[in-house]
């Protein structure tokens, strides 16, 4: 439970992370164990598995440790080796194509988000886990059903879901007299934004920069079912759908009006703006509730959670985080079992989330989640420091409540096979609209004539 502490980490960051607790040195390294004798006969030896992640091995010992700890009997027949090629995700499909183009050894489990995964479903490079996840299928939420398929393919384990959700302090909004509820149109959350910063000069309803997390635009995109980059037969939607102008008039709407606090995620100042009261909110993801406490330990009790306002409320954070098994994977069936067991089975699911807070992708765990945030107690050895910054405490035991409820407009984005390359040059063309040096139409048209240029189709590039 104390693991509440520091959620399932975010797609592309390592900043701030702590482990609840670690594996002895070396734990995690060496390769098949070899044969042991167990009361005089001579055990089966153990298969190895390699699981790739990202921000280091370190963040995935909790995980290995809590296997060998419920299910004894697997863990003596799977020893997991963990590697991580690198801090951020796109360092591991990096080294997940050097690996398949080389004819190198591959990796029997990768975490992907959902981003990355369309370029090696369609590229044939993953195992179909269709009749492996036939068991579960019935006791996964609707949500993960999304994360599990690219194209009718059944290619992934669904690992942490990321549902939008926005964060929001209870105390200033109530002295500026706000309540989100009533927040439904883009222009209610302007005018909310105005009237905050009237009523609290100091505070802003948001923060944005000049170079936007990458990952907002397709956070804001997925509130949109067809908003796609390009059609299978290339034909590029970025100056025809609206959904591409909507977004970009939304982002220019909140850096012009006043509202957001001159900073992007993840720069030397923002976590520094929530403990000092100029970020006042946040429209972001279920992963948040991990770093909040850390960013504002002193803010415990303050802080509300619901769903984006309705104007931009569907969809999710990249889709979410998955578990992929190459197809040239030796060990697929071992890489499954351990997958499964810690995600997909109840004793492992609720495990998973009293250590990360991870809401989890099975319905039959919910109501012990409920149930368990409203009676959990402080582990032993946890100081009173710790345990206030633990989410039941912080934000409140009904926490879970409105993560759960912002599942009802889950979406996966429409990515595509390119998606990690689209979103360099969407990037790009978006903070140069942003900065003046372009119109809107002109951001628009060059994003989608530099993608033209540099990708093509991109379910042939």
């Amino acid at each position: 439970m104390a693991g509440l502490i520091a959620n399932a980490p975010r797609k592309s960051r390592t900043i701030g992370r702590r482990t609840v607790l670690k594996l002895a040195a070396g734990s995690l390294a060496g390769a098949i164990a070899a044969p042991r004798l167990i009361g005089g006969a001579r055990a089966q030896s153990q298969t190895t598995i390699t699981v790739w992640t990202w921000g280091g091995v370190e963040r995935f010992a909790p995980r290995v440790a809590a296997f060998k700890r419920l299910y004894p009997e697997a863990a003596a027949r799977i020893n997991v080796q963990v590697v991580s090629p690198g801090k951020q995700d796109p360092e591991v499909y990096q080294a997940l194509r050097l690996a398949l183009t080389s004819g190198g050894a591959l990796p029997d489990l990768v975490q992907m988000d959902y981003v990355g995964m369309p370029e090696f479903a369609e590229s044939g490079s993953l195992t179909d886990l269709k009749s492996m996840l036939a068991p579960y299928e019935g006791d996964l939420v609707d949500s993960a059903k999304q994360l599990t398929t690219y194209d009718d393919q059944v290619v992934a384990v669904p690992f942490q879901l990321k549902p939008k959700v926005w964060f929001y302090r209870k105390d200033l909004f109530e002295q500026a007299g706000i309540d989100p509820a009533q927040i439904k149109s883009f222009d209610d959350y302007i005018a909310a934004g105005h009237k905050l910063h009237e009523k609290l000069p100091k505070s802003y309803i948001m923060n944005i920069g000049d170079q936007p997390d990458t990952d907002l635009y397709w956070m804001m995109l997925s509130n949109w079912k067809d908003a796609r980059v390009a059609d299978r037969d290339g034909t590029y939607q970025i100056t025809k759908n609206p959904d591409f102008a909507q977004v970009l008039d939304w982002l220019k709407g909140w850096r012009t009006s006043g509202i957001a606090f001159n900073t992007d995620n993840w720069s030397s100042d923002w976590q520094p703006a929530f403990a000092d009261g100029t970020i006042a909110g946040s429209l972001i993801a279920s992963w948040m509730t991990a770093f909040l406490p850390k960013f504002a330990p002193e803010q415990g009790g303050r802080w509300g959670i619901t769903s984006w306002p309705e104007f931009d409320r569907r969809g999710s954070n990249n889709g979410g985080s998955i578990f992929t098994i190459p197809a040239g994977a030796k060990n697929k069936e071992a890489a499954f079992e351990f997958a499964s067991k810690m995600l997909l089975e109840p004793k492992g699911a609720l495990d998973e989330w009293e250590r990360t807070g991870n809401p989890m992708a099975i319905k039959s765990v919910r109501p012990q989640i409920l149930a368990d945030a409203k009676t959990m107690k402080r582990p032993a050895g946890m100081s009173d420091a710790e345990w206030a910054l633990v989410p039941v405490n912080y934000f409140g035991a009904d926490f879970m409540q409105p993560i759960f409820d912002a599942f009802d407009g889950y979406q996966v984005p429409a990515f595509d096979p390119a998606a990690a390359a689209e979103l360099v040059l969407m990037s790009r063309n978006t903070e140069e609209f942003l900065a003046g040096k372009k119109t809107r139409d002109q951001a628009l048209h060059d994003m989608e004539a530099d993608m033209k240029a540099q990708i093509g189709n991109p379910y042939k590039s």
